[in-house]
């Protein structure tokens, strides 16, 4: 049994994402999302958690604030 757990966070106001592409529940989600166990292919629909929705991430500024500094301090391009 696989127990490895991905997510992936996108922060930004002018976000856009497509959730249940091409069925009868299709819905557009407009804010920052995470990717939680995403199949992988850039093309393949892929449905996402609006950040706001998970408990979790009440603290969210904090998490990009600290997610911003390790890129800085790592020399990670963006």
């Amino acid at each position: 049994m696989n127990k490895v757990h991905l997510i992936r966070l996108d922060f930004g106001t002018n976000l856009r994402h497509i959730n249940n592409f091409g069925t009868a529940n299709e819905e557009i989600v407009r804010s920052s999302h995470a990717h939680i166990n995403s199949p992988a292919g850039k093309y393949t629909p892929k449905n996402v958690v609006p950040i706001s929705e998970i408990d979790e991430f009440k603290n969210i500024k904090e998490i990009k604030a600290g997610l911003d500094e390790f890129i800085s301090y790592t020399n990670i391009k963006k």
